[in-house]
């Protein structure tokens, strides 16, 4: 392997899934990252694997974290790949997750078709989120990409034709569907107005993976999280007219396309325009 490097005492352990999860522009609000720690975080794990960072970063992008206490140099804190095992009542799944590479994409996903044909792997998942025009006071809708027609129709397809730049998570999830892995990208929807991370997304992309794969995950604490976030969301739009009117624009679109995502009509803002009135307010509290 080329990039990949797993442990000398990698064990798969029966693990037939692979998740995936990479920061970046498709984890808007960390919803994919943040669904991967909590699985990571939740379950018995162990590292069995790291990507080579010398092989994917650009440390002028992603400079290394460097402490100084009293003059003296601490422990360098690199950009991070990591592979996890984890291991559920009911399986154990294979976890990728850490910052998007820079580089060698495709080399990653060479890498990775051959632990798949090495271990067996049947399922690839990946989880990430996209901003878009909902509202956060609606359910988070997921939408899918797949090579499986049932999972596009249990779970939903983006109706949209469209050409979009691509992600390191979007190479890897047609690298493994080129070689006959049964594949499912899970993309949340977050509100495009939204900064900081939206702990209700990563509930639900966590909910329909244990969907998918029949697991159970316990949510209580990022329900708690998505339940405070969302109070705080409130409190911050009440405080401007414009900003209510136009969630309500927002919600009504919702409510009325609760099928399928469309395009929105009317004078909506953008999503800068409305995340200012709302950070102005959280600034000012």
């Amino acid at each position: 392997m080329n990039t990949l490097r797993l442990h000398d005492d990698f064990d798969p352990r029966g693990a037939t899934a692979l998740v995936v999860s990479f920061d970046g522009w498709t984890d808007a609000g960390s919803a994919g990252t943040t669904a991967a720690a909590h699985l990571v975080d939740q379950f018995p794990s162990t590292m069995v694997g790291e990507v080579e960072p010398d092989r994917v970063f650009d440390f002028r992008d992603r400079r290394p974290m460097v402490p100084i206490d009293d003059g003296r140099f601490g422990e360098i804190t690199w950009p991070a790949i990591t592979l996890h095992r984890v291991d559920l009542p009911e399986t154990s799944l294979l976890v990728l997750t850490g910052a998007e590479p820079d580089f060698a994409w495709q080399e990653l996903g060479d890498d990775l078709v051959e632990l798949a044909h090495a271990v067996g792997l049947e399922d690839y998942v990946g989880l990430g989120s996209v901003p878009g025009p909902v509202p956060h006071t609606r359910p988070v809708r997921v939408t899918t990409t797949s090579n499986d027609e049932s999972l596009l129709v249990r779970f939903g397809r983006a109706h949209e034709k469209m050409v979009v730049p691509g992600s390191a998570q979007v190479i890897l999830e047609i690298t493994l569907s080129a070689v006959g892995v049964r594949t499912l990208g899970m993309w949340a929807r977050i509100p495009h107005y939204v900064a900081g991370d939206y702990p209700a997304a990563a509930a639900m992309l966590l909910r329909r993976l244990g969907e998918h794969l029949g697991m159970a995950v316990d949510l209580d604490e990022l329900d708690q999280e998505a339940l405070q976030h969302s109070d705080r969301l409130a409190d911050a739009a009440s405080e401007s007219t414009e900003v209510t009117s136009h969630i309500s624009a927002l919600e009504g679109a919702y409510d009325a396309d609760a099928a399928e995502d469309t395009g929105l009509e009317g004078p909506l803002p953008t999503g800068d325009q409305i995340a200012e009135e709302l950070e102005r307010f959280l600034r000012n509290r």
